[in-house]
């Protein structure tokens, strides 16, 4: 879905979805952390999170990306739909949970990671465990896959100019949980225009709208 590098939108206010904007509150109803099973890596906020950035991709055929960056860094929440001003369709809602984040000084470390992600499986560790993940995107096929490529514009004031871009290069992985629900993983490299370059490992779980209090 991020085949299409993504255009600079040219709003002079942040879109709101959801209820979603900068400078918002939101929880997770507390149901949501009660239907976790207990071979979940994924964790539920258990407080109240106010929103501190919010990231746009132009996904490309009226379809946007808008994610919201709390002031826990440990998660991150993520809104698939229209554009947020006209289009206010909301088509999936991801929290996201980081697992794990890696600076990857060295190349030859990066690189690895890249060629990593390109199988039809990944291995998440976490000390001497490890857990399987198989192949979301281009899953039709057990050969390596090229991950997406994509930009997002984060502002952490409202306006139309972003404070700042970050090139990601990503691939989504995910798994069965004991109760028939599904566990996503997504490794994701970032490069932003300014900072340093860091991978990723965020654990995700769809929840439902009447789910995310606001």
């Amino acid at each position: 879905m991020f085949r299409s590098l993504f255009n600079r939108r040219n709003n002079k206010t942040l879109p709101e979805v959801a209820n979603l904007t900068l400078g918002r509150t939101f929880t997770v109803d507390v149901v949501e952390r009660k239907l976790l099973p207990e071979d979940a890596l994924f964790v539920v906020p258990e407080s109240d999170l106010q929103i501190v950035a919010q990231g746009i991709c132009d996904l490309g055929e009226q379809s946007f990306l808008h994610r919201f960056y709390p002031n826990d860094d440990r998660f991150l929440l993520q809104v698939q739909g229209g554009d947020g001003h006209k289009d206010t369709r909301i088509d999936e809602i991801v929290l996201w949970y980081a697992f794990d984040v890696q600076y990857l000084s060295k190349n030859e470390d990066w690189n690895k990671l890249k060629t990593a992600i390109r199988k039809a499986s990944f291995a998440l560790s976490s000390g001497t465990e490890t857990t399987e993940f198989s192949r979301v995107w281009f899953n039709h096929t057990p050969e390596d896959e090229a991950p997406m490529g994509y930009i997002e514009d984060i502002h952490d004031t409202d306006g139309a100019e972003p404070s700042n871009q970050i090139y990601q290069t990503a691939m989504l992985f995910g798994r069965g949980l004991s109760d028939g629900t599904d566990e996503m993983l997504l490794v994701n490299l970032e490069e932003p225009e300014d900072g340093e370059r860091a991978a990723s490992f965020l654990i995700g779980r769809a929840i439902p709208q009447h789910a995310l209090l606001t």
